[in-house]
């Protein structure tokens, strides 16, 4: 008897979306009995992994960025109905959403964001400005641990804690960027690639608010 092999997660091909006066594009058909979406096979499953976050990204999602780019007018349609707005960025290969925000109405909050610690901060930082420091030569990022524990070190202090305690904090901090592939494991112990969707999720004017108030507590400490 053969062996059937695994299941695809994806059909080998997906299919083109077709042509419509509207920004939706109409599905041939109902992908099941009963299904009355209008979007493509393609097109719903990149919107998904949107949904599931953190990131669809070129690279690591070669399956759903075609149909992200083919339509991302639908997309951008459907998420602006969940008051969510989509940040593209083709050069890079990145998307991303993210709350919609108004001066006059009070939105939803639909993504619930995570509150960074102070160890939080100071290791996205550490990892923005390398990614920034490599974006002239489109170089991939690579940090080790040794690394982050010396952009670490200087913080301890402020942070109240004994040495130990400290390094079960820059541990945490660690599970949890690698939790939101923010840091990506490269198959050897403590070192990882920084994604670059960090470029991308914190504006200059933050960065500089947030790195002077970090620049006065070392200062303190």
């Amino acid at each position: 008897m053969s062996q059937r092999g695994p299941r695809r997660a994806y059909p080998d091909v997906f299919p083109a979306p077709a042509a419509s006066d509207s920004t939706i594009p109409d599905a041939a058909a109902g992908l099941t009995e009963g299904d009355h979406g209008r979007l493509p096979d393609g097109t719903r499953r990149a919107l998904v992994q949107l949904l599931r976050g953190p990131y669809v990204n070129r690279a690591r999602h070669p399956r759903l960025w075609p149909s992200l780019i083919a339509d991302e007018a639908a997309i951008r349609e459907r998420l602006g109905d969940l008051f969510l707005e989509l940040v593209l960025d083709r050069e890079a290969g990145l998307a991303f959403v993210r709350n919609m925000t108004s001066a006059e109405a009070d939105l939803p909050r639909v993504i619930r964001s995570t509150p960074l610690t102070l160890v939080d901060t100071v290791i996205v930082l550490f990892l923005r400005d390398r990614l920034l420091r490599a974006a002239a030569s489109d170089r991939r990022v690579f940090v080790g641990r040794d690394e982050i524990d010396d952009a670490t070190s200087v913080y301890r202090a402020a942070s109240g804690s004994d040495a130990v305690g400290f390094a079960r904090r820059v541990n945490a901090s660690i599970e949890k960027l690698k939790n939101a592939n923010v840091l990506l494991g490269t198959g050897e112990e403590e070192r990882y690639e920084v994604s670059p969707i960090l470029g991308m999720v914190f504006d200059a004017d933050e960065v500089l608010a947030v790195t002077a108030e970090l620049r006065a507590l070392a200062g303190a400490s």
